[in-house]
């Protein structure tokens, strides 16, 4: 590890990686930007990713590799390297993507100059397994408003259209992010988090492909069950059935209440929010319908089939009254 202080730290959680691992790291050490320190934090994998990572330690002064005793969960290991940063920038990296050499540099341009940017990230080409190009997609979180409440407003609004997360793997202010609650150990915690730093900074999006984001069949989203998530970000959460829209409904609305911010700004964020609810108010009504049902589930099956029978009665007799 290097004595001189890095201005950027790069946080590689990563738990069975060796597939895809040695072409991440190899784009990390090709940045034109040199100035930098990467924590790998090992969640206890069981193929040859420790073995890859001490590899490259003994190659390269600036890797420190941190090896956990047990899994502990996708939020610990993120939020590990977090922890363990030095450096005034921050940047998570994933064990199946893969950076630009100009990654960093074009990245610290806008942080560096303006200190009131908290978030810089580039366009994102995603690619399959192969590394084949599948499409471009454009987050649309250039948020350079100087009003808190609009640029998060309009990050709300952003999410009717999309989901998808990329930017969180950009550059970031780690001083911001530190006074944020990080990767939280629910499923979509990234769209919260992204939510905070937009309450608190303004986000500049490079109009350059520089992140390479890999779709492919390993990856958690497509080899785990809605229910395994959540304990794929904490393990000593057992499988759940999950509701989304509603947790996201009130951390949106934890995250206005709990960040120090002026009165003004609170009330509009929440104004915000509740026509965010507005907007998603179908998929909140299913996820309340289905845990009103499993809810009722547990109770005793005479009393379950009573509530059900009344449920139909009063859906039929809806349903004679339209005619």
């Amino acid at each position: 590890m290097s004595t001189l202080t890095p201005l950027v730290s790069i946080g590689l959680p990563v738990f069975n990686g060796e597939a895809y691992l040695e072409q991440a790291i190899e784009s990390i050490l090709d940045q034109t930007w040199g100035n930098f320190e990467l924590i790998i934090s090992d969640n206890a994998s069981l193929d040859r990713t420790g073995e890859i990572c001490q590899a490259y330690m003994e190659r390269d002064q600036r890797i420190r590799y941190v090896r956990n005793p047990e899994n502990r969960g996708a939020a610990f290991n993120y939020n590990q390297t977090v922890a363990l940063a030095q450096g005034q920038f921050f940047k998570w990296a994933a064990a199946d993507d893969w950076i630009a050499p100009t990654f960093l540099e074009s990245c610290l341009a806008p942080l560096r100059s303006d200190h009131t940017v908290v978030l810089a990230y580039p366009l994102t080409q995603i690619v399959d397994e192969n590394g084949q190009p599948l499409g471009l997609y454009e987050d649309e979180l250039n948020l350079t408003q100087s009003d808190p409440a609009e640029r998060f407003c309009r990050f709300l609004d952003r999410f009717r259209r999309k989901d998808k997360c990329n930017a969180v793997f950009g550059l970031i202010r780690l001083e911001s992010l530190r006074r944020t609650r990080l990767i939280d150990r629910f499923t979509s915690s990234d769209i919260t988090l992204l939510g905070e730093l937009a309450l608190l900074g303004k986000m500049v999006e490079i109009p350059q492909v520089l992140f390479y984001r890999r779709d492919h069949p390993g990856s958690s989203v497509r080899a785990l069950k809605p229910t395994e998530r959540a304990a794929w970000f904490d393990p000593a959460v057992k499988k759940s059935r999950r509701y989304v829209q509603w947790r996201l409904w009130s951390e949106f609305m934890r995250s206005l209440w709990q960040l120090r911010l002026p009165l003004e700004t609170r009330i509009r964020g929440t104004s915000g929010v509740v026509q965010w609810g507005m907007w998603r108010r179908k998929l909140l009504a299913l996820e309340a319908h289905s845990w009103m049902w499993n809810s009722v589930r547990v109770l005793p099956r005479p009393i379950y089939l009573l509530l059900r029978w009344i449920w139909h009665w009063r859906r039929v007799a809806s349903h004679r009254k339209s005619f």
